[in-house]
């Protein structure tokens, strides 16, 4: 199946503004990383109910701790440009890593425009990962490489979305996330309104709850002290001598049941 850059472009745009309509700003920003993954779960999605065909026609890989496509990543920026997104770059935490960039946009008549534009089965599942991981790239990172088609192949191997056609793991869209979508756009915005004043409500009162106190103002670290805990120590037994240790794993693993879930007690 020929790769759709159409479709590819679309829920690259689509999972921004999605993000975009977060409450919190900082929620609101996906890197490169992010938009991948949302993408590889929106093909996961279409292919559970499309007989295992993806929507973008990506052949997704192994790479690394999740699946991956150049062709997905060479498409964000020209994607995101096209709708006038804003792009932030910063320094990276590591100094052999370049930088940092993070996309974001807020834009409801855009977002309404992309969500008619794709079928209901990726937008309605899309904005509920959104809402879930946002940007929490090890959460992210963590799920989709639990999926079934991640747990069947080894890396550098395509994936096989055909695998989710009979999986549990995404479900249809439950009735209330239907409701939601079907609001006006005031209803909407009461709805978060109330959600926030409902946070701010928690917040207050958790502030307002008695605080724990040390019993023991000044402990004292004496012999005593010091005595107890090397008994407490000595009860564990030897001490464990420092070191480095290499473990080899032969390359069966990666096609093992344990690592898809199955005969494990």
């Amino acid at each position: 199946m020929p790769i759709n850059t159409g479709n590819v472009d679309l829920v690259i745009q689509y999972s921004l503004l999605a993000a975009g309509d977060e409450d919190d700003y900082i929620d609101r920003q996906l890197g490169p990383i992010h938009i991948i993954k949302y993408v590889y779960l929106a093909d996961l999605v279409y292919a559970k109910h499309n007989n295992g065909q993806s929507f973008t026609g990506i052949d997704w890989q192994f790479y690394k701790f999740g699946p991956w496509s150049q062709a997905v990543h060479a498409r964000i920026e020209p994607a995101l440009k096209a709708i006038h997104a804003n792009r932030n770059q910063f320094p990276s935490d590591y100094d052999d890593k370049a930088d940092w960039v993070r996309w974001n946009l807020q834009d409801d008549r855009l977002l309404a425009e992309k969500r008619r534009a794709l079928p209901s089965l990726i937008t309605m599942n899309l904005k509920q990962y959104i809402h879930k991981f946002g940007k929490d790239t090890p959460s992210l990172l963590d799920y989709v490489y639990k999926t079934k088609p991640m747990l069947a192949a080894a890396p550098n191997e395509y994936l096989n979305l055909s695998l989710e056609i009979d999986s549990k793991e995404i479900q249809p869209e439950s009735t209330q996330i239907l409701k939601m979508e079907s609001l006006s756009n005031k209803k909407k915005k009461d709805f978060h309104n109330k959600i926030i004043a409902l946070r701010e409500l928690r917040q207050q009162r958790k502030s307002e709850s008695p605080k724990l106190i040390n019993p023991v103002a000044n402990p004292r670290f004496d012999d005593v002290y010091n005595e107890g805990v090397a008994w407490l120590d000595s009860l564990s037994g030897e001490q464990f001598s420092s070191g480095s240790i290499t473990a080899e794993f032969s390359s069966d693993v990666w096609k093992s049941t344990t690592r898809k879930g199955e005969d494990v007690s």
